[in-house]
């Protein structure tokens, strides 16, 4: 949570500082530590959830990544189109906090036994 709001503080505060260069590097600098910190979370978390297959769960951590950055760009096209510019970090920050509430959502939720 503590990287969410990190996150969500360097994309908002990204666009503001656009003509101050120690503005624009704080708030870069604080978006690429956390967005680095939360892709390796990620990744050790997938890590230990599928031990007997950790290539598969390398893979899917990247293939998710990689699907996140494309949506990101589709939709981020369509904030600048519709909103400028200056949308852009609170849509990116809508998206954390959507994601922040479904995985609080998805630790609710008890697993289900499968019968093996």
């Amino acid at each position: 949570m503590m990287f969410c709001a990190f996150m969500i503080a360097g994309l908002v505060t990204l666009v503001p500082n656009i003509h101050s260069p120690f503005g624009l590097a704080a708030a870069m600098g604080i978006w690429g530590v956390t967005q680095a910190a939360l892709f390796l979370v990620s990744h050790v978390r997938l890590m230990k959830a599928a031990p007997e297959a950790p290539a598969f769960a390398a893979s899917l951590n990247i293939a998710g990544a990689n699907l996140g950055i494309g949506l990101g760009a589709m939709i981020g096209g369509r904030v600048i189109d519709s909103v400028g510019l200056q949308g852009l970090g609170f849509a990116a920050a809508g998206f954390i906090l959507a994601s922040i509430l479904l995985a609080i959502a998805l630790m609710t939720f008890k697993p289900r036994e499968v019968c093996v």
